[in-house]
């Protein structure tokens, strides 16, 4: 697995282009530069029951278009996003599984001991991103300091002497969201991520909340194992991540 940002894609280390609202009828999106892919633009839905017209998402790319990107990548998309932004011509290029829990307040204590993530720290915890998922899916600091304030209320939280593992917890009333967990690969099966995974449900279970979220993709047999583990099931429901080339 490649631990390092790939080498000779000198735009990669150029400023990141700063994020902007995209509008339509009755709907905004979010754009933001794909963490290492500075050709490639996010769509950030905000609320996936108010979708963007086909009209809307032609519009948008070619927008993008005129700010030079060649690519544009949306979101994890539930199914009838995920069918609007097929309509428009983009392709599935990742299958996700969604978890739930509904019993944080069982969670046992941490397994091993975890700390807080200061903002300082993005930088070692995008290093430990990239160790894990690669370049290609990986964040980068400014992606992870994203995360951190998608939710209203949020814990950032490191594991590892010295930091190898990460986590970021999301809550929005009682509902909860595991929204990042990665463990360095040389650190694996030393219980961090279990550790992580356990300190972010106890969190929960201290404001009462009562149903916590996560989704991984279909083939990482790791996390699903440590999901079911810790107490999450698996819904019938699959979140997609969809892309569409602009060259």
């Amino acid at each position: 697995m490649n631990s390092e940002p790939r080498r000779g894609n000198t735009d990669a280390l150029a400023a990141p282009r700063p994020a902007l609202m995209l509008r339509g009828n009755d709907v905004s999106c979010r754009v933001q530069q794909w963490a290492f892919q500075p050709q490639t633009a996010q769509l950030v839905l905000y609320h996936q029951l108010r979708l963007p017209s086909l009209a809307d998402l032609q519009r948008w790319t070619d927008q993008l278009r005129e700010l030079g990107y060649t690519r544009v990548r949306t979101t994890a998309l539930a199914a009838t996003a995920g069918l609007r932004a097929e309509s428009a011509g983009f392709h599935v290029i990742q299958d996700l599984v969604l978890l739930e829990h509904l019993a944080p307040r069982d969670a046992p204590n941490p397994t091993v001991p975890t700390a807080r993530l200061l903002a300082g720290q993005r930088e070692v915890a995008a290093t430990i991103d990239v160790a894990a998922f690669t370049d290609h899916w990986a964040l980068d600091s400014r992606a992870i300091a994203d995360v951190c304030s998608a939710t209203p209320r949020n814990r950032a939280r490191s594991a590892g002497s010295p930091t190898a593992a990460y986590a970021i917890t999301g809550r929005d009333g009682k509902q909860g969201f595991l929204q990042r967990l990665a463990v360095h690969p040389q650190a694996q099966r030393q219980g961090l991520g279990r550790g992580l995974v356990q300190d972010s449900l106890q969190w929960l279970a201290r404001w009462r909340v009562q149903r916590v979220l996560v989704n991984t993709p279909t083939d990482n047999i790791a996390a699903l194992t440590l999901y079911e583990q810790t107490g999450f099931r698996r819904l019938s429901e699959r979140l997609r991540v969809y892309e569409m080339s602009l060259a």
